[in-house]
């Protein structure tokens, strides 16, 4: 952007250094685990915060002066924000979940043969492709760090191949082709023996042999023992048994969030929030102009336009958590999914009760405009491990709700 008025362009670039200073501070707060999420944050949060700020100010070119205490607030909102980004997506008591889209720090770090074996993992058992290539990148580096290459893939302890398999773990415990010796240590590749004796060896890229030197196989393999160990259910447990240690899920955890900050549902939706024919989404989630009282307000879901009335419709199968009055959102409904939960906001009327179960497609409520609402819309909300995300991505495979 650039502006006429030099003391506007005077004071918007007085906010950016404020910026920049807000993401220093950050950084410092968050140490150098942190870097990546200050960066993205930075991005999502104070930027916007900033770039509203001078939207707002070049269209009325008004109370100039006050811009670096508004950059002062945004700096402490950064700080804020990134500090808590970096401890709260992964807490324990979560529960399971998919990674996000690759941050630009994945997108430099991960070969690119790599991420695609991570995606299709995540597609096939429900592990998050983030945490695959967490555990990749602290297990061999991609199968390229040089402690890796100099033992020949194989640790003290005597795990094998790209994701650390111990041989017995990989081919079966009481697998006669399989032995557990660091100084010489044997697996089986024979995929329909390997399952015979209940190892976890796959053979994922079809050439008849379960290899833990084979990234498709390895990483599937990891795929497939988180799943058993409870992965949907409590993420941190399932990544503890993978290794017994808490401070490797502590980093495993740690990298990644730098590889995918945004954490998605463990599933899709099964149907749209209203009729097909009356889904227009008028606000995105994230930042805008709030829309009663003006000012810049984080919008932690979706406005979709519908007439009073329209039927609400549960968008996955679960139980009614909460239905009732909630302040700002008016009439509410809460779903609770298992590993996820919806909100349906604004309504005119409800149609369950807490703890009621129900099916895709259910009406919930019908469109209304109660609490801060300028109008007839359902306000539609997906939160994860506690944290609103983008509900878009989870719409993405949509049916008609019916």
């Amino acid at each position: 952007m650039r502006y006429k008025d030099a003391t506007l362009t005077s004071k918007i670039e007085q906010i950016r250094r404020f910026y920049a200073v807000g993401k220093a501070a950050a950084a410092a707060l968050t140490g150098g685990a942190g870097g990546v999420a200050v960066e993205v944050a930075g991005r999502v949060f104070g930027q916007r915060v900033v770039e509203w700020v001078v939207e707002r100010t070049a269209a009325h070119k008004r109370e100039i002066l006050a811009l670096p205490f508004l950059a002062l607030a945004a700096v402490v909102f950064l700080v804020v924000a990134v500090s808590v980004a970096v401890v709260l997506p992964f807490t324990d008591g979560e529960k399971g979940f998919r990674g996000g889209s690759p941050s630009p720090y994945a997108l430099a770090e991960i070969p690119p043969d790599y991420l695609q074996i991570f995606l299709a993992a995540e597609q096939k058992y429900g592990v998050a492709w983030n945490v695959l290539a967490a555990i990749c990148k602290v297990e061999s580096g991609f199968g390229r760090s040089q402690y890796w290459l100099s033992r020949n893939g194989v640790s003290p302890a005597g795990a094998v191949g790209i994701m650390q398999f111990m041989p017995t773990t990989w081919s079966g415990s009481r697998n006669p082709f399989a032995r557990d010796d660091p100084r010489d240590p044997q697996y089986d590749t024979d995929p329909e023996r390997i399952a015979k004796y209940g190892g976890y060896g796959v053979d994922a890229n079809g050439d008849g042999r379960a290899d833990p030197y084979d990234p498709w196989d390895a990483v599937f393999a990891a795929a497939k023992y988180l799943a058993a160990n409870g992965f949907k259910e409590n993420p941190r447990q399932a990544i503890y048994q993978y290794n017994h240690a808490w401070w490797y899920v502590d980093r495993v955890m740690e990298l990644a969030l730098k590889y995918a900050p945004e954490t998605l549902p463990s599933g899709d939706a099964r149907c749209l929030p209203v009729p097909k024919e009356f889904f227009v989404i008028t606000s995105r989630f994230g930042w805008r102009e709030d829309p009663v009282k003006g000012g810049p307000e984080f919008h932690r879901g979706i406005d979709i336009a519908a007439p009073a009335g329209t039927p609400v419709f549960a968008t996955d199968d679960g139980v009614v958590e909460s239905a009732g009055w909630d302040d700002g959102f008016g009439l509410e409904v809460v779903v609770n999914h298992g590993t996820y939960k919806t909100q349906y906001a604004h309504l005119s009327a409800v149609a369950v009760r807490a703890g009621d179960r129900v099916k895709a497609g259910q009406p919930v409520g019908a469109v209304g405009s109660t609490g801060r609402s300028t109008g007839p819309h359902l306000h539609f909300g997906v939160v994860v491990n506690g944290n609103f995300v983008d509900p878009e991505p989870y719409l993405s495979g949509r049916k008609a709700g019916s």
